[in-house]
């Protein structure tokens, strides 16, 4: 035997659905690292080995922390100056190979390539799990989350954009960044597409999965039937349901490290990629001027300087963290702490996501089903490793492909529910994955093959808060989502799952046998299954994140007292310091953050660059 089981979930059945493999795919993980070999950066490392053996003290024109959704954009861009230095510091270690295979990305989520927390409890949510917690996670590698993710690449809503600007910061219209958008996109579907929409001719790959399975092709139909339209969701009308667009091509992820970093890495000598390697403090002088980065690596501390800017791409639970640590944010909090106060920001509030659940389950007959054999896994992994362009079950990822958005209400003037799908094959199982928290309930019906619709909510109004731990303030972020906290937010969720359980009504579910799984779930089996009491039980035990967290140093004009950047993501009261990723957002998008991340990346490197263009020619 030339591969072992990893350790981290519990053993697969003898027959799973291949296209699930990311849900039990640890114990084929070292198989695939191993037809994989090394990350693509560490092989280019040994041929090159001269390259990065320069350790800090060292000054740079420009240093960007985190390679992440953002934060490769941004380094990217800065370096297409061949007289600007660029130091790129990523926490975690390079981009393993074995990421690119889009049916393991769950597996992803709980390896050592990942932040994983917990939230802390608000008694209105996360209820069935341990001590009320939820799991929180994201990226912890070259790609950041761009490199664990599901790749859906949906941007919001035009009016997210334009309610961006109406609140007071310029330039960020939907008219404004929709460019933006464009630049860093290569359509690889664009004769399907409006071309007023999409760019070709940019880095980041973007296509539909190259295999989709049966389970997603019905549940699209069915969405269909039900009056939803078969939609670009990127083009200009959101509603409706589409196999979406992915950032993915020839059946492989395409990170931001892939599309950004990797192409350039080698190749510009003013770029410096430094990985395992965390910072822990921006260094800020006696004028309040950003100078510089202490970062950790291999257990050494070094100091990298910086002549131009510090910018912080960490996303929205480090992003925040490092500030706070820096002695920027909210006073009180840091006081606590003993952190010499150098801003009295609000870093770390507006914390929001797009709130979800599990508990609901379509069960498919045999005809509709994927699952297969543990020896058909195996060779369906060979085959993948050994593939340039790849076809199989491997190279999608599953019913999740499927995306619905709809109006709860008639009257509003964009959707505020979002459906996405899940493949599970065993509730046992389904309940050991990261995405619902460890929770140790069973599901009292066994049964294989099935879709779990999760319904949330994408314009939600709760709002939170991350802290700096105080037991240990360089360790996990106190996160409190305060999912559910507006109970208002529940009311899409209820007349969302309405909707969704119409579906069992339509031809192409009765044609395939396929129907709602009726055995109410461990924490709300004291309500009527299916009603809307059933249902808020439901999102209040069985809650779940959908990794879209936002908010934490938000944008806004001067006069906005919970503004941490303005316009152009400087950061207020400290000079040559910007934060440019997810975290600034003001409100949440109506759709998936990644394609966003990415253009707050090129939006935000542009104010960089032209603000310095000018300032040399003058």
């Amino acid at each position: 035997m030339f591969w072992q089981p990893v350790n981290l979930t519990a053993e697969c059945p003898a027959n799973s659905p291949l296209t699930a493999c990311s849900s039990f795919g640890f114990i084929y993980l070292n198989l695939l690292v191993q037809l994989f070999g090394d990350s693509l950066d560490n092989k280019i490392q040994r041929r090159y080995p001269s390259i990065e053996l320069e350790h800090d003290n060292q000054v740079y024109d420009f240093i960007v922390v985190g390679a992440g959704s953002a934060g490769c954009v941004v380094a990217n861009r800065l370096s297409e100056n061949p007289n600007w230095k660029v130091l790129l510091l990523e926490a975690g270690p390079e981009q393993p190979d074995v990421s690119v295979v889009p049916g393991l990305s769950t597996v992803l989520a709980s390896s050592n390539i990942a932040w994983s927390y917990t939230a802390e409890p608000n008694g209105k949510s996360c209820l069935a799990y341990p001590e009320g917690r939820c799991f929180i996670g994201s990226g912890k590698t070259m790609g950041g989350s761009s490199s664990i993710n599901s790749m859906v690449y949906i941007r919001g809503n035009k009016v997210d954009y334009d309610g961006w600007a109406a609140l007071g910061n310029k330039g960020w219209s939907y008219n404004d960044v929709l460019p933006f958008f464009k630049k860093s996109e290569n359509n690889k579907n664009i004769e399907e597409l409006d071309k007023r929409y999409h760019g070709v001719s940019g880095e980041q790959y973007v296509s539909r999965f190259t295999y989709i399975d049966k389970p997603s092709i019905m549940m699209t139909k069915a969405f269909m039937e039900r009056g939803l339209p078969l939609t670009d969701h990127n083009g200009p009308q959101q509603v409706g349901v589409s196999q979406t667009q992915v950032t993915a091509y020839s059946g492989k992820r395409d990170s931001t490290n892939t599309a950004f970093i990797q192409p350039i890495r080698y190749r510009r000598e003013n770029l410096i990629v430094k990985v395992n390697a965390e910072a822990v403090k921006i260094l800020i002088d006696e004028n309040k001027r950003a100078y510089g980065i202490i970062y950790l690596s291999n257990g050494q501390k070094f100091t990298a300087f910086s002549k131009k800017e510090v910018i912080v791409s960490a996303g929205s639970l480090h992003s925040p963290k490092l500030l706070m640590l820096s002695g920027i944010g909210p006073n009180d909090h840091l006081e606590q702490l003993g952190i010499p106060v150098v801003q009295d920001l609000a870093v770390g509030e507006n914390l929001h996501d797009h709130v979800s659940f599990s508990g609901v389950a379509v069960a498919l007959s045999n005809e509709t089903a994927t699952t297969v054999s543990q020896i058909e896994i195996l060779k369906a992994i060979q085959e993948y490793a050994g593939m340039e362009v790849n076809h199989g079950p491997l190279s999608g990822h599953g019913s999740s492909s499927t995306n619905a958005f709809f109006k709860s209400d008639p009257n509003l003037i964009a959707p505020d529910v979002q459906c996405h799908c899940r493949d599970i094959h065993d509730w046992k199982e389904y309940f050991n994955d990261p995405l619902t928290a460890g929770s140790l309930q069973i599901f009292p019906k066994s049964f294989y093959n099935a879709v779990t619709p999760r319904i949330g909510n994408i314009a939600p109004k709760s709002r939170g808060v991350l802290l700096l731990n105080a037991s240990n303030p360089y360790g996990p972020p106190l996160i409190y989502p305060n999912y559910f906290g507006d109970e208002s937010d529940l009311i899409p969720i209820v007349k969302g799952m309405r909707f969704l359980l119409s579906l069992e009504n339509t031809e192409v579910f009765r044609s395939t046998g396929s129907y709602f799984v009726r055995d109410p779930m461990p924490a709300c089996k004291d309500y009527v299954w299916g009603s809307d009491d059933y249902h808020i039980c439901l999102a209040k035990s069985y809650t779940s994140t959908t990794f879209h967290y936002v908010g934490t140093c938000k944008m806004g004009p001067k006069w906005d007292k919970k503004a941490v950047v303005d316009n152009e993501l400087r950061v207020y009261g400290v000079s040559g310091l910007r934060v440019i990723d997810a975290s600034i957002m003001p409100v949440i998008v109506r759709g998936n953050t990644n394609a966003p991340s990415i253009m707050i990346g090129e939006r935000g490197v542009d104010f960089v660059i032209k603000y310095w263009q000018q300032y040399t020619r003058h």
